[in-house]
């Protein structure tokens, strides 16, 4: 237990140097004007289960309660830099949770606005908080670089003063602003305005979910009333109740009219009656003609064995995505059953790749080794080479398909990557279209894209994050 607590402590003051290091260095980059944004497609659906899972942890153990609100999110599947638009809501969450005292109330909400453009969206991004606000003076400063408040309740929080100063400048690059309304101990609302180019593909319909009876059941009115408003998106005929008892009635009423609803969504926590107990009843008086999803609020693995033993058949998080709920629904028409994979290191051990053989090009001996740990989970083979001029060689030397995957690290003594890569594509025949990935800690925009045009075919930032590791694996393996 006592080694377990040391290499917590010891991984969250890793993580807080990696912190302060990266925001020193976005900040040089800023003031040299050298910092370009990536344009990537990405969903805003993921871009909010991101945050939620990294500010998750911090707001738990300061027990603030947590709100999201989507309100008329027309185009999820959007074109921008979802890394930079992730740092600065991180940033201003992570504000939001230091400096309110415990307990407090803090809410994200995401609005899309009418802006007249039919290839851009302007989305409205607030974030609220009853903390202990700023002063008007130090709200003249707050985006200077190292300004930090000069209050006894901040000095002794963590920081660099240069979150805001990167945020401010981040959404500036994206033709947005913020606009902050603070008062002392009262609180601080913080509006981000950012546009983003809209992915061409129009929203779907699918002919499998047109008109089917879908019933809402939450105690919160405005969450059934959006909830059926994106069910009416997708086409489904939605109807929302506000008690488990009121659900278990209607559903029984239109059981014994022999015209069921296709699925029942249910509200985790409610008072009288909660969400798992309402499934419970459901089942007892109808059987298993309904499909019965419960909505809950981030993490449901605390809930999923006693909720499955209920006669629960999905979870779907909020906050509610037309994507998301699309999605979970689909599975019904089609009776797949939706996977869940919690631990990302479960999820790579369970893959098996035994037969394939991966060329992992790394010079330093601490990353080689823990690599080499994680990749031989899988039951893959993993040869190492210590510089590019070593990985070319080998490639060289070996038979036609020897390796099915090489992790190429950039920064290396004799050859870097960059030149290992070009000298690799240079070969005859299949050796020189081996699928090449860079693992490596440069992961800014322009170097995710020079590794493209040096012929990469993917980029792995370091620290690792196993979940794209995992999708790497698969994508090539």
């Amino acid at each position: 237990d006592r080694v377990i607590e040391c290499l917590s402590k010891i991984t969250e003051s890793s993580r807080h140097l990696l912190g302060l290091i990266n925001e020193v260095l976005d900040m040089a980059r800023i003031e040299s004007g050298k910092m370009t944004l990536a344009q990537e497609d990405f969903n805003l659906s993921d871009l909010v289960d991101n945050l939620i899972t990294l500010t998750k942890p911090v707001l738990d153990e300061h027990k603030h309660n947590f709100d999201i609100h989507i309100n008329h999110i027309e185009h999820e599947a959007v074109c921008g830099d979802s890394l930079r638009i992730q740092q600065v809501f991180v940033n201003l969450m992570s504000n939001a949770i230091k400096y309110t005292p415990d307990g407090g109330n803090i809410t994200f909400s995401i609005e899309e606005k009418p802006n007249g453009f039919s290839e851009l969206g302007c989305y409205e991004f607030t974030i609220e908080d009853n903390g202990i606000g700023m002063s008007p003076e130090f709200q003249k400063i707050m985006f200077d670089p190292f300004s930090r408040a000069d209050d006894h309740r901040t000095t002794r929080v963590q920081g660099t003063g240069l979150g805001m100063a990167i945020s401010r400048n981040i959404v500036n690059l994206m033709n947005g602003n913020i606009k902050v309304d603070s008062t002392l101990h009262k609180g601080t609302r913080i509006t981000v305005t950012i546009y983003l180019e809209l992915q061409e593909k129009e929203k779907e319909q699918d002919k499998n979910l047109m008109n089917l009876p879908v019933l809402v059941v939450d105690d919160d009115k405005t969450c059934c009333e959006s909830t059926v408003a994106t069910l009416k998106e997708i086409g489904i005929m939605g109807e929302w109740v506000l008690s488990g008892r009121e659900a278990v009635e209607r559903c029984y009423a239109r059981h014994e009219l022999k015209d069921d609803y296709f699925a029942v969504i249910l509200d985790w926590k409610m008072p009288d009656m909660d969400g798992i107990e309402t499934a419970r009843q459901i089942r007892k008086r109808i059987g298993k003609e309904i499909t019965i999803i419960v909505l809950t609020s981030y993490e449901f693995s605390e809930i999923e064995e006693e909720a499955k033993a209920a006669g629960v058949d999905a979870f779907i998080a909020k906050p509610l995505f037309r994507s998301r709920l699309t999605a979970t629904l689909r599975q019904f028409t089609s009776s797949r059953k939706e996977k869940t994979a919690r631990n990302y290191l479960e999820k790579l051990s369970e893959s098996d790749y035994t037969g394939k053989r991966i060329l992992l090009v790394e010079d330093n001996e601490l990353n080689r080794e823990i690599a080499v740990e994680i990749l031989q989970m899988t039951g893959a083979e993993v040869e190492i080479a210590e510089n590019g001029k070593i990985a070319v060689e080998k490639v060289e030397a070996s038979p036609e398909g020897l390796y099915d995957l090489v992790f190429m690290d950039i920064q290396m003594p004799v050859m870097n990557g960059y030149e290992a890569t070009a000298a690799i594509r240079s070969l005859p025949g299949e050796k020189g279209k081996l699928p090449i990935v860079a693992m490596t800690a440069n992961a800014f925009a322009e170097d995710v894209q020079l590794a493209k045009n040096t012929g990469m075919n993917g980029h792995i930032a370091k620290p690792l994050d196993m979940d794209k590791l995992n999708d790497v694996l698969e994508n090539w393996l």
